[in-house]
C-alpha cells in the first residue's frame, strides 16, 4: 500500500508538471495577436488545465481509501499530504488560468482600441459587425474633419495628432454601452454606429455631435477653428456592412459639398430618380443656423 501511495504521488507530480508545461507551451506557440490564434490558445489551455486538475484530483482521492487511521499514523500522513498538494496544485492552476484569461482580455482591448484616441479601431468595428444581429436596426454616421490634411501638412503631424485626440475625447462622450459605438477607422475619419436608432434620432445625434466638434481648438500655441461633416445612412432589413459604410461615406462627401459643419442623410429613391440614370438622391440638413457657423468663422479670423 505504501509503495502504491508513492507511485500515486509521483504520478500526480508528473501530471501537474506536464499540465503546466503544456499550458506555457501553448501560450508561447499561440502568442500572436491573430484573433483565431488567441481563441485556439484559450480553448486549449482551458481544456488541458481542466483535464490535468481532474486527473490530479482523482489520484489524490485514490490514495486515501483503505489507508485511514487504522493503517497507522505514518500510513495516513503520505496520502493526506498528497491530497493537500493536489488541491494546492488545482488552486495554482486555476490562478494561472485566470491570469492567462486576464492577459487575453488585455490583448483584446489593445487590439480593438486606437492607440491615439482610445476609441475603437477597425478591428473593433469588425468585431462589432461579426456580433451584430442580422436584422438589427442601425444608424451609421460617417464623420470627417474639414481641412485636416491642410492642418496636418502646414502645422505638422504632432498638431494633427493633438487635434485627433481632442476630437476623439469629444466623440467618446457620445458612446453608450450596448447602444452607441464610436470608431476611428483611419486618419480623420470616424464612424458612429447607433443601435435601435431611427432617422429622426440619428439626425438629432448628428446635430449634437457637430455642435460639439465644430468649435475652436487650442493645440499648444495654435488656436484653430475646425468643423466636421457627417454622412448618415440607415439599415433596412439584413445588414450589409460594406453597403452601409459606402452609403454613409457618400452622404458625408455630399455634406462637404453643401458647406462645412453640415450633415447629409443618404436616401434611396425607388420611384423617381433624382438624376437621369441614377436612382439615388441625397437629402440634407444644416447643423445649426448657418449664420451661427459663419459668425464663429468670422470671429476666428478677426
Amino acid at each position: 500500500m505504501e509503495a502504491q501511495n508513492y507511485m500515486l504521488a509521483v504520478s500526480s507530480v508528473l501530471v501537474a508538471a506536464l499540465t503546466v508545461y503544456s499550458m506555457f507551451y501553448l501560450s508561447r506557440k499561440f502568442s500572436g495577436r491573430n484573433q483565431k490564434n488567441r481563441a485556439v490558445r484559450a480553448v486549449s489551455i482551458i481544456f488541458i488545465g481542466s483535464a490535468g486538475m481532474s486527473v490530479m484530483h482523482l489520484l489524490g482521492l485514490k490514495s486515501l481509501p483503505g489507508t485511514g487511521f487504522a493503517a497507522g499514523k505514518d500510513g495516513f500522513i503520505l496520502p493526506l499530504t498528497l491530497y493537500v498538494l493536489t488541491l494546492a496544485g488545482m488552486f495554482y492552476l486555476f490562478s494561472r488560468l485566470r491570469m492567462l484569461l486576464a492577459e487575453r482580455e488585455q490583448l483584446k482591448e489593445l487590439a480593438y482600441r486606437d492607440s491615439l484616441t482610445s476609441l475603437l479601431n477597425k478591428n473593433g468595428m469588425d468585431h462589432f459587425w461579426d456580433h451584430c444581429k442580422p436584422n438589427e436596426q442601425l444608424a451609421v454616421l460617417f464623420l470627417d474633419l474639414n481641412r485636416f490634411k491642410s492642418i496636418n501638412d502646414t502645422l505638422g503631424h504632432h498638431v494633427g495628432d493633438l487635434l485627433l485626440q481632442a476630437v476623439g475625447t469629444t466623440l467618446s462622450q457620445f458612446s453608450s454601452k450596448g447602444k452607441r459605438h464610436i470608431f476611428r477607422i483611419g486618419g480623420d475619419e470616424f464612424v458612429i454606429i447607433a443601435k435601435r436608432c431611427g432617422r429622426k434620432e440619428a439626425e438629432q445625434l448628428a446635430l449634437r455631435i457637430l455642435e460639439k466638434t465644430t468649435r475652436n481648438y487650442r493645440l499648444e500655441k495654435h488656436e484653430l477653428f475646425v468643423s466636421a461633416s457627417i454622412g448618415i445612412t440607415m439599415s433596412h432589413g439584413k445588414i450589409d456592412r460594406q453597403k452601409l459604410l459606402k452609403e454613409a461615406d457618400s452622404a458625408m462627401y455630399n455634406a462637404k459639398q453643401l458647406g462645412s459643419g453640415r450633415y447629409s442623410v443618404y436616401k434611396e429613391e425607388n420611384a423617381t430618380p433624382a438624376k437621369a440614370g441614377n436612382s439615388v438622391s441625397l437629402l440634407h440638413s444644416g447643423v445649426t443656423s448657418s449664420n451661427v457657423l459663419d459668425h464663429k468663422r468670422s470671429s476666428m479670423r478677426a
